[in-house]
């Protein structure tokens, strides 16, 4: 099977990017640090793979729509709420950065596998509804861009 543009960005771009992080590293909007970027990153992986589980907060008319907007490599609008409609920092469950960005690679890397192996496995995406891993896989490389973005890791495609 041909690697994809989305495949090549996660494995390939995305380590590279992800290696300039720092704890300094500010964010131009909202109020994670880095080292919660990276763990909601890994959470978003969880996600896509069935181990943890977020009601769909959007209507089942709105999924298409969305959907074909989550996939679709372009910037993603700032300040989202949270789907679980608590915008407070979720407790940091890593010890550092440096371990936090090494889970963020093994889960990247595991779901690649699992999206290769099974790219018509279904999980629910809180605002897209039920999405097949390969619909994952192109939302998560425009997660991974609009949060490198706001660290200010990559530019803004808006500008480019």
């Amino acid at each position: 099977m041909e690697i994809t543009r989305a495949e090549q960005y996660l494995k390939k771009d995305a380590p590279i990017h992800l290696a300039d992080l720092t704890e300094e590293s500010a964010a131009t909007w909202g109020k994670m640090t880095p080292q919660h970027m990276v763990e909601h990153l890994i959470i978003t992986f969880k996600m896509s793979v069935g181990k943890i589980n977020i009601p769909i907060v959007t209507q089942e008319e709105e999924w298409p729509a969305t959907k074909a907007y989550l996939m679709k490599d372009s910037p993603m609008r700032r300040n989202v709420p949270s789907p679980v409609g608590n915008n407070e920092l979720l407790p940091l469950r890593f010890p550092d950065l440096h371990t936090a960005k090494t889970k963020l690679l093994e889960e990247t890397l595991s779901f690649l596998e699992f999206a290769r192996e099974q790219p018509d496995f279904i999980a629910n995406h809180p605002f897209g509804g039920p999405m097949k891993a390969s619909e994952w896989l192109l939302f998560h490389r425009k997660h991974f861009k609009h949060h490198f973005i706001q660290f200010g890791l990559i530019e803004d495609y808006v500008k480019q």
